[in-house]
C-alpha cells in the first residue's frame, strides 16, 4: 500500500539539516527547505528512482493523481507541494534556478505571458502537442499558445513570420455562474427556479429581504474576475475587441462608469437591509453564507461545487447552477479561465516531467481531476470522462462558458487585477465616485504598464 507522508516546513528544514552531514554519501544533495509543506506519496524506503515535484492546490487531487501515475510508471516518484494556482508563477520566479523549484506547475492561463517573459516554461512539442491540439477545446489551446522570441526570451506579437508555440496543457475550463438555493427559493417565492434577469432578482430581494439572513446574493465585489460580468453588461471591452491591445484597458470608459454606477446605486442598496462594504463581501464570507442555506444566490465558480455539495447535505438544502441572469435584456459575458499545466524550463528531469504532464491530461488523469475537484475538463468531447455530461452542476458552468471570453494573456494583464479590484471596491463603497474610481484605475494601470504620456 502506498504510504502517504506529510512533512511540515519544520520537518523539511530538520531533514535538510541532517542531509548537510550526509551529502558526501549521496549522489546529489537537494535543498527542499524553502518549499513549504511537502507531501511524499510514495514509500521513502524505495531504491533509486527518478523523483520530480509538482505544485498543485488540492491535496485530494494530488494524492489520487500521483498514486495512479506511480502505479502506472514504476521507477518514477512524485513529490507534491500545495501551492495556490494564483501564487504559482510568482513562487516559481522566486525559486527559479534553485532545487526548490517545481518540475510541473499549474496556474491560470492569464499568467502565461509573464511566465514566458520570465523564461519559466518549456515548449510542448511533437506528438504530445499534437495530441493536446486534437483533444482539447481550441480556445483553451489558444490560451496556452504564444508567439515567442526564443533568443530574447519574450512574448512577441503574432505578426508576419512570428512563430507560435504551445507552452502549456489545458486541464480545466471555468467561469463564474449563478448558484442558487432551490429549497430556500421555494420557501420564499413558491418556486425553486432562479431569477432569469437581474431585474427580477433585485425585485425578489425587495420582497423577501426580511426573510433571509442579511444578504440576498453574494458578490465578491473586490474581485475583478468575478465582477467582470457587470462591466460587460454595459459594453465594456478589456484591451479592445480582440483583448490584446494593452493601450486600450478602457478602465475609465463610459461603459465601465455605467457599470460602477449600477453597482453602487442599484445593487448595493437592494441586496442587504444595511448596505455592506466590499470588505464584508469577500469570497470566503459569501461562500460561508451560502453554505449555511440562508442566502438565496451567489455568483461563484466550479471550484466551490464540492464544498456546496457537502454543505447542502449537512444543512439539508438543494442547490443548482445556471448561467448568469440577463441585465437589461443583455446576457452578461464573464471571464473564462483555463487552468494550465506546464513544465518548468529549469527542470532537471524533463523526460519525467513531460511524462507526468502527459498523464495529467490523459483521460484517466482528467477523470481523477473531475472526481476529486468537480472541475470541468477542457476537452472538446468531455463525454470521454465518466460522469461529466450527466453532472447536475457543470451544465450551468458550461452554459455560461458560451457567454464568456478567455482572460487576456498579454503580460499587461497582471497590472489589471489590483487596479480593477480597487476600482470596484471604492465605487461600491462610495468612497470614490464611479468616475473617480475609474479614472484612478486607468491611471494606475497605465503607470504600471509604462503607458503614461
Amino acid at each position: 500500500m502506498t504510504l502517504i507522508r506529510k512533512l511540515s516546513l519544520f520537518a523539511v528544514i530538520a531533514l535538510f539539516s541532517f542531509m548537510l552531514f550526509s551529502c558526501e554519501e549521496a549522489e546529489e544533495c537537494i535543498d527542499r527547505s524553502a518549499e513549504g509543506t511537502l507531501y511524499n506519496f510514495f514509500d521513502p524506503t524505495a531504491g533509486d528512482e527518478v523523483v520530480i515535484t509538482v505544485w498543485l492546490d488540492n491535496e485530494s487531487y494530488a494524492s489520487a493523481l500521483i498514486n495512479a501515475f506511480e502505479a502506472a510508471n514504476p521507477g518514477y516518484r512524485v513529490n507534491f507541494v500545495e501551492v495556490g494556482s494564483v501564487d504559482t508563477r510568482q513562487r516559481l520566479e522566486l525559486f527559479s534556478g534553485s532545487t526548490a523549484a517545481a518540475d510541473i506547475v499549474v496556474f491560470p492561463h492569464d499568467h502565461i505571458g509573464q511566465a514566458l517573459n520570465s523564461n519559466l516554461l518549456y515548449e510542448i512539442t511533437g506528438s504530445q502537442a499534437l495530441d493536446l491540439q486534437n483533444r482539447m477545446i481550441s480556445s483553451a489551446i489558444q490560451t496556452a499558445t504564444a508567439c515567442y522570441d526564443m533568443v530574447a526570451n519574450r512574448v512577441i506579437p503574432c505578426e508576419g513570420d512570428a512563430q507560435s508555440f504551445l507552452f502549456g496543457a489545458p486541464l480545466s475550463g471555468e467561469s463564474v455562474a449563478l448558484f442558487y438555493n432551490k429549497t430556500l427559493l421555494e420557501e420564499l417565492t413558491g418556486s425553486p427556479e432562479p431569477a432569469g434577469s437581474f431585474e427580477e432578482l433585485l425585485a425578489q430581494a425587495e420582497l423577501y429581504m426580511d426573510q433571509v439572513d442579511g444578504l440576498f446574493i453574494g458578490l465578491d465585489v473586490g474581485n475583478a474576475y468575478d465582477m467582470h460580468f457587470s462591466a460587460t453588461s454595459f459594453g465594456f471591452e478589456l484591451f479592445g475587441p480582440d483583448f490584446n491591445d494593452a493601450t486600450q484597458s478602457n478602465l475609465n470608459s463610459q461603459a465601465m462608469i455605467d457599470a460602477l454606477t449600477w453597482l453602487n446605486g442599484t445593487v448595493r442598496p437592494a441586496i442587504s437591509p444595511n448596505p455592506l462594504n466590499s470588505g464584508d463581501l469577500d469570497g470566503e464570507s459569501n461562500r460561508t453564507r451560502f453554505e449555511s442555506g440562508e442566502m438565496p444566490y451567489i455568483v461563484d465558480g466550479p471550484w466551490s461545487i464540492s464544498r456546496y455539495i457537502e454543505a447542502a447535505a449537512i444543512n439539508e438544502f438543494e442547490f443548482g447552477v445556471v448561467q448568469l441572469p440577463t441585465l437589461d435584456g443583455q446576457q452578461p459575458v464573464t471571464f473564462s479561465g483555463v487552468q494550465i499545466a506546464a513544465v518548468y524550463k529549469g527542470t532537471r528531469n524533463p523526460d519525467a516531467a513531460f511524462r507526468f504532464l502527459e498523464f495529467m491530461t490523459s483521460t484517466e488523469g482528467l477523470a481523477i481531476m473531475y472526481q476529486t475537484t468537480n472541475k470541468l475538463p477542457a476537452l472538446e468531447d468531455p463525454s470521454s470522462v465518466p460522469g461529466v455530461t450527466e453532472d447536475p452542476y457543470l451544465g450551468g458552468i458550461s452554459a455560461q462558458l458560451v457567454f464568456s471570453h478567455p482572460m487576456p494573456i498579454i503580460p499587461e494583464m497582471g497590472f489589471f487585477w489590483q487596479n480593477a479590484g480597487t476600482m470596484y471596491s471604492t465605487a461600491w463603497n462610495g468612497t470614490r465616485t464611479p468616475e473617480g474610481a475609474a479614472n484612478t484605475a486607468e491611471d494606475g494601470f497605465r503607470g504600471q504598464a509604462g503607458l503614461l504620456d
